[in-house]
């Protein structure tokens, strides 16, 4: 069954055969004239471009099962009454490519190098794991924490998150399919969802996580009618090359996404990074291409002669009729005795000899320019996408770097969170069988303090609880209470949440002995 546009009176969406319709789907390489066929087709107007924009997207054969529907209206109708708005879109190459096309971009450098950098940066310092409760013991939550860290190692979290970002970046959208020990993989197994909750799944049934490329997907049905409800626009379900599979058991993130009329026409995906990046990068080769042209061809060497005397036709019928062949036999005797060691004889009387050579300053600063304008879309700094330092005295790219893992933060928090919860919600099931509200992850900051900057802050945090101590403030037992509950603190593993030694409860070495606080941590302890 194809899918077919539903009509804005009808409640409910039925099926119909595609042959039956009485208008047939036009699809992107209908449009365009891809296909052996577009030679016998006649060229697409404006309202067929503009129509085909909006057209859901059609998968390849074998990928969508049988009794697939669409439950979106008639965008294509819609998208030809505004033809003039849609057809630039079209001629500028805003459509969607299709996943052929974007996965031959991925194959140049210029488009995949951004797109490697952004998923190796957000997962390169990855997670760290947490206990978020005061009043847990610290050996169990100690336990548990390595339990789930061991099981991310298992499953390889870290390597299938980074290919979905890959994914995601380079084709619009990524998945990750939640494979359970004993589940079928057909439409009986795979369509039942799949609830974070005990009752969802049994302890050690979580097998593996697999990365699924988005050409092998495409969505079976999703709401389309009313905006207020929260799956609107959001599939239900997914087919994955002809298996029905609940949207629950696909994982999917989308960095770049595309307003609620284009989502049918990009596969529920998102505009793909190189697609946005294709203008820039064209330039710039366009630019390096005539600037290796120029290089290799900025001399001109001119030979000054007598052509109606010397090289004058002997046959010719008109006055000054030039031989060719005496032409081409001077240029080339010209061109195979230049060289250092070589001699070109001229005439004395009628010929000279002169090299016109084209100015080659500014080019690469024209070039370079072409080049650092494919940085700014993605926003990765020059020297972490092309190794080019900054030049000047003093000159230092560690404020981009700042800016940019300010940006690579903001990215993780966006799209990878709420993957990375889902996980972290089935590796505990798959441990425990429940899911422990103490637990809890973070990401690991990018930007890291050197050995020096850190010392100088414990130092200053010893300070501050000295002088906390000694007004008042804290007692020591708290001050060893932050220390262990500081992420950051460079005792954090020391055992500093035990009680304080018999004979050193208050600070007796540093007179602290008398004081209330120093008493109330005596008895505390």
């Amino acid at each position: 069954m194809e899918p077919v546009l539903r009509q804005a009176s009808s409640p409910v969406v039925q099926p119909q055969p595609a042959r039956g319709r009485g208008k047939r789907r036009l699809g992107f390489g209908a449009m365009f004239g891809w296909g052996s066929s577009s030679a016998l087709t006649p060229a697409p107007t404006a309202q067929d471009r503009a129509a085909a924009l909006f057209q859901p997207y059609q998968p390849p054969r074998g990928v969508r099962g049988a009794g697939a529907l669409a439950m979106d209206a008639g965008l294509g109708a819609y998208a030809t009454e505004q033809y003039g708005m849609a057809s630039s879109f079209v001629e500028q190459g805003l459509a969607f490519k299709g996943y052929p096309t974007l996965s031959a971009m991925m194959l140049r450098a210029e488009f995949r190098k951004p797109v490697e950098i952004i998923a190796r940066e957000a997962t390169r310092a990855w997670i760290r794991f947490r206990c978020n409760g005061t009043q847990a013991d610290a050996v169990q939550t100690a336990a548990r924490l390595r339990a789930v860290e061991v099981e991310f190692l298992r499953l390889h979290v870290r390597d299938v998150v980074r290919r979905q970002i890959v994914h995601g970046l380079g084709f619009g959208v990524g998945h990750i399919w939640v494979g359970l020990r004993g589940v079928p993989l057909n439409d009986a197994g795979q369509a039942v969802p799949l609830r974070p909750t005990p009752h969802g799944m049994a302890r050690g049934q979580l097998e593996r996580l697999v990365n699924i490329d988005p050409i092998w997907t495409t969505p079976n049905s999703y709401n389309a009618d009313n905006p207020l409800r929260a799956d609107y626009y959001r599939p239900a379900d997914w087919w994955v090359q002809g298996v029905l599979v609940n949207s629950s058991r696909l994982l999917s993130v989308v960095p770049f996404e595309v307003p609620d009329i284009l989502k049918p026409a990009f596969n529920f995906g998102g505009l793909a990074l190189p697609q946005m990046l294709e203008t820039y990068v064209h330039n710039f080769l366009r630019t390096r291409q005539s600037v290796s042209d120029m290089v290799s061809n900025f001399a001109t060497k001119i030979l000054k002669t007598d052509m109606s005397g010397t090289m004058q036709s002997d046959t010719g019928t008109q006055y000054a009729e030039i031989d060719a062949q005496s032409v081409t036999a001077r240029v080339a005797a010209m061109n195979a005795w230049q060289s250092n060691n070589g001699t070109f004889v001229l005439d004395r009387e009628s010929e000279d000899f002169d090299i016109k050579s084209a100015p080659l300053s500014g080019l690469a600063e024209l070039q370079a320019q072409s080049q650092e304008f494919m940085a700014g879309i993605p926003g990765i700094p020059l020297v972490k996408l092309f190794g080019i330092q900054p030049q000047g005295l003093n000159a230092s790219s560690q404020g981009e770097i700042r800016v940019f893992y300010d940006e690579i933060a903001a990215f993780q928090e966006a799209h990878m969170a709420p993957v990375l919860r889902v996980l972290f919600h089935l590796v505990q099931l798959n441990l425990w069988g429940s899911i422990d509200p103490d637990l809890d992850f973070e990401f690991v900051p990018l930007w890291q303090m050197s050995e020096q900057e850190a010392a100088v802050v414990e130092k200053t945090k010893t300070d501050m609880d000295t002088a906390n101590i000694q007004s008042g403030k804290i007692t020591p037992h708290e001050a060893r209470a932050r220390e262990a509950a500081d992420a950051h603190s460079l005792y954090r593993t020391a055992g500093l949440a035990r009680p304080m030694p018999d004979g050193n409860a208050g600070g007796t070495d540093k007179g602290f002995v008398n004081t209330p606080q120093a008493k109330r941590a005596e008895q505390h302890e």
